[in-house]
């Protein structure tokens, strides 16, 4: 008896010790990722889900955009969520499935209206943008074509263009309707029919995690039951509903 009680005891410890739990720095991104909304917004629950699925229990550190990824980089946290495709970061991260394809749109001011086709029509125009978001137009950034005033908040960004001291912001649809609505500039400012290219995002796994590979596996395995289930779609209506507010 007494053996099997050690036993069970032991097998408690292990299944305790087993149980995995990371950190990935998270941030403001309404309405996917907030420290204000419920469940820290729909994306936030999808991949705290996802992971779930595998046995993985998330714990979200609210941070700076820039601070969080380098932290993330440095290994502080196992990864960070969400971010867009590019060489310099891939150096650093595993990028995971595709969690979210999003749309830019250019937010401008109705007394200031833009005409536009191409990204180097951009040139002419004063734009400003996130320190560390990618808009899909990097490469001309990099390159000189587009100046973007990047800045630390959104709010920001809205506040100049309303002053006329910007031309254009650029942000995702739907969470630029929603910030100029919160800021109350849905008076002034309006995103243009025509958006940039779509861009996939994903959650990254710092490759100075030891198991990083394990953790990118498992979260797309969860992501794929999340999908398959019907809980992204569910999430995405609730929160367009309002239901995360």
């Amino acid at each position: 008896m007494k053996a099997l009680i050690v036993s069970v005891v032991l097998c408690l410890i292990t299944s305790f010790a087993q149980a995995e739990k990371i950190t990935l720095a998270n941030g403001e991104w309404a309405p996917y990722l907030s420290e204000n909304l419920k469940h820290h917004g729909f994306m936030s629950r999808i991949v705290k889900d996802a992971f779930a699925e595998e046995g993985i229990e998330v714990d979200y550190v609210f941070l700076p955009w820039k601070r969080g990824y380098e932290d993330a980089k440095e290994g502080k946290f196992e990864g960070t969520l969400i971010w867009g495709y590019n060489d310099e970061r891939a150096k650093d991260f595993h990028y995971s499935d595709t969690v979210a394809t999003l749309g830019t749109s250019l937010f401008y001011n109705k007394d200031n209206p833009i005409d536009w086709s191409a990204p180097e029509d951009l040139a002419k125009y004063k734009v400003g943008g996130i320190i560390g978001y990618a808009y899909g137009i990097e490469e001309q950034e990099k390159q000189g074509v587009v100046k973007i005033d990047r800045i630390g908040n959104e709010e920001g960004n809205y506040k100049k263009l309303a002053a006329g001291r910007l031309d254009i912001v650029l942000e995702d649809t739907e969470v630029g309707i929603e910030s100029i609505a919160r800021f109350g500039f849905a008076d002034k400012l309006v995103p243009h029919p025509q958006t940039l290219e779509p861009r996939k995002y994903s959650v990254l796994i710092s490759k100075k995690t030891p198991n990083a590979q394990h953790l990118l596996d498992a979260f797309n395995r969860g992501l794929k039951k999340v999908i398959e289930d019907g809980r992204y779609e569910r999430y995405l209506q609730e929160s367009r509903k309002g239901e995360y507010k």
